[in-house]
């Protein structure tokens, strides 16, 4: 009992800080290094080699240059929509949590679930781009780019199901960083309500494990029935 008043008397101060910053700031800041990360990697592993490399033998030279004009364009538009895109995958986060918060009946209100992972985002832009840091100074095609953007310290490190690689990005999406995020938003509401870790802890873990295979579900779709 005595070191569970200690540990809180030990991050309260500095999460009812956190408490004081608007979470536009927090919003405008993710979204900024959300687009200059989505641009990194467009600007150096979608190129016009690389559209050359990937459709080369299906169509002509003039054909490919209209192609990779079309995604240049595309590029740009997604940039421009990224702060939309933050503030929507936000939101979806902050009401599942918020739904079993009130399943298991711990009274959180939905704008103190939000702005409290607002600023925990950051750990999910860290989580992207880690992802390059095994690309750095390696010689690596467009094409070959995707199959080794894994987050370091992922399950699927440990756990790789290589005959099924739609598995393999589900276990790449439990990683280090999805702790660290747990970590923050735990402490975060702990402070700002008084509410004991242990009563949030579960239905909290619950949401995001199911927010992180929805979100998995939704990528396998679009790649099975969209492209």
């Amino acid at each position: 009992m005595q070191g569970d008043m200690m540990l809180t008397l030990a991050y309260r101060p500095f999460f009812q800080r956190i408490k004081s910053v608007p979470w536009s700031g927090f919003f405008i800041l993710w979204s900024v290094l959300s687009m200059a990360t989505v641009w990194f990697y467009q600007d150096h592993f979608t190129t016009r080699q690389t559209v050359e490399e990937l459709l080369g033998e299906q169509f002509s030279p003039v054909y490919i240059d209209l192609i990779f004009a079309r995604i240049q364009d595309i590029t740009y538009w997604t940039l421009l929509c990224i702060p939309f895109f933050i503030l929507v995958r936000m939101t979806l986060m902050a009401l599942l949590i918020h739904l079993f918060f009130m399943l298991t009946q711990v009274w959180i209100s939905f704008k103190g679930v939000f702005h409290a992972i607002v600023p925990a985002f950051g750990f999910l832009i860290l989580r992207d781009v880690s992802k390059f840091i095994p690309m750095s100074g390696m010689d690596v095609p467009g094409d070959k780019a995707g199959e080794i953007l894994r987050v370091p310290l992922a399950l699927s490190a440990v756990v790789s199901v290589d005959a099924y690689p739609v598995l393999n990005k589900l276990l790449n999406a439990f990683n280090c960083f999805e702790g660290l995020w747990l970590v923050w938003v735990l402490l975060t509401l702990a402070a700002w309500t008084g509410f004991k870790i242990k009563k949030i802890f579960f239905p909290l873990l619950t949401a995001r494990i199911l927010g992180i295979v929805l979100m998995w579900g939704i990528g396998v779709f679009y790649e099975i029935y969209m492209l």
